[in-house]
């Protein structure tokens, strides 16, 4: 299957998850496992996640197969790494150490890289 083709249905399955993770509290019922204090999923998040985890564990594959084809130099590389890794970072010490907030900070860094990668691989393919 084309790089494009897998991009766009990894994406897809991202937007479906994400888009059942956003619909409103009072819709989603009791948390079934608590992971920190006010943080937890529900059934309907745990649907949400089911279609988030694939799609962005193929995007994942798909950026991390495209890297050396990438050509980068080796700074760029430690600094996409070090910003994924502080935003990963970020977003775990919100949920498990209730810093309310810092997750958006987070998860921006992680996102920003993965876009720049999946602008370059875009372009390539």
């Amino acid at each position: 299957m084309p790089v494009r083709r897998q991009i766009i249905l990894a994406a897809l399955l991202i937007a479906g998850g994400v888009s059942i993770l956003a619909l409103p509290a009072r819709w989603e019922g009791p948390q079934l496992i608590r992971l920190g204090p006010g943080h937890g999923p529900s059934l309907l998040d745990l649907a949400g996640i089911v279609l988030v985890v694939p799609g962005g564990l193929w995007l994942l594959t798909l950026l991390i197969r495209a890297l050396p084809a990438l050509d980068l130099p080796g700074r760029a590389l430690f600094g996409l790494g070090a910003a994924g890794g502080a935003g990963l970072g970020l977003t775990l010490a919100s949920v498990f150490g209730d810093y309310r907030g810092w997750w958006i900070i987070g998860l921006a860094a992680v996102s920003l890289v993965e876009l720049f990668l999946l602008a370059m691989v875009w372009r390539r393919a």
